[in-house]
């Protein structure tokens, strides 16, 4: 079971397909919109689904590390960042949650649920999902 979808709060385990499987269905289950994503570590560059690149305040794909962290609450973004150097040290599954801070005021919680696939020698791959609670409410599960 979930148990990390409080903004800020993280997990990571070594990889396994099932794992992000089941993180996915609970957040799918939660009826949370679920986007996917994915990074070449050589290259550090992501490209996200199209709702997520709009609620980062994004404008293009493959975006950098520090365009995804900059939309992200302030006091989240050491979690996240943590999170991701972690996973591209070795293969493994993790997800983490987060707000982002919307022009206006507003914010939304974000949802990430991933594999990395590292290898031996350089590169490596990050892939997953975002997801987001549908009518701006914040998950608690």
């Amino acid at each position: 079971m979930l148990t990390v979808m409080t903004p800020g709060a993280a997990a990571i385990r070594p990889l396994n397909p099932e794992t992000h499987g089941a993180w996915t269905r609970v957040l799918a289950k939660a009826g949370c919109m679920i986007d996917p994503w994915r990074c070449d570590v050589d290259s550090g560059a992501f490209v996200v689904g199209l709702q997520t690149l709009s609620l980062l305040g994004l404008r293009q794909n493959p975006c950098g590390i520090i365009d995804l962290v900059r939309a992200y609450d302030q006091k989240d973004r050491a979690t996240i960042l943590s999170i991701l150097e972690q996973a591209t040290a070795t293969s493994s599954s993790f997800c983490f949650s987060a707000m982002v801070r919307r022009q206006g005021g507003s914010s939304r919680q974000l949802c990430c649920i991933g594999n990395s696939t590292i290898s031996d020698g350089a590169g490596g791959s990050l892939q997953g999902v975002f997801a987001v609670p549908r009518n701006g409410t914040a998950l608690s599960v």
